[in-house]
Order: C-alpha cells, then sequence, then structure tokens
C-alpha cells in the first residue's frame, strides 16, 4: 500500500521550520533587552575604564 504525499510549495522547501528553541531565544532576548533599559533609566552604564578595555581590544591604537 502506498501513500500519496501532499507537495509542498518552494517557499515551504526553503523557509526554515519554526522550532521551540527559536521561541525561548526571542523570549529571552526580550526580557535580557528589558533588563538593560532599566539598568540604563536607572543611570547604571559601563564604567569609563570598561568602555576603554572594550575598545582596545577591538580597534589597534584605540
Amino acid at each position: 500500500m502506498s501513500e500519496t504525499q501532499k507537495p509542498i510549495s518552494i517557499e515551504d522547501a526553503i523557509s526554515p521550520a519554526p522550532t521551540e528553541a527559536a521561541d525561548d531565544l526571542h523570549a529571552w532576548q526580550v526580557r535580557k533587552l528589558a533588563e538593560r533599559k532599566k539598568s540604563a533609566d536607572e543611570g547604571r552604564f559601563a564604567s569609563a575604564e570598561t568602555v576603554k578595555a572594550v575598545i582596545r581590544k577591538f580597534v589597534p591604537n584605540g
């Protein structure tokens, strides 16, 4: 006995299937952004020394 399968569209064939992991990742990103926005609104930012260290890490002679 053979079953015939419904052909899928090209769009469905090339689009990634939604996953729960993607939903979890998005939820995590939204939470982190909200936490960091709250910190920024409270005036808690990186110190000047921390900013300089990051710049030196990525920009030669920075």
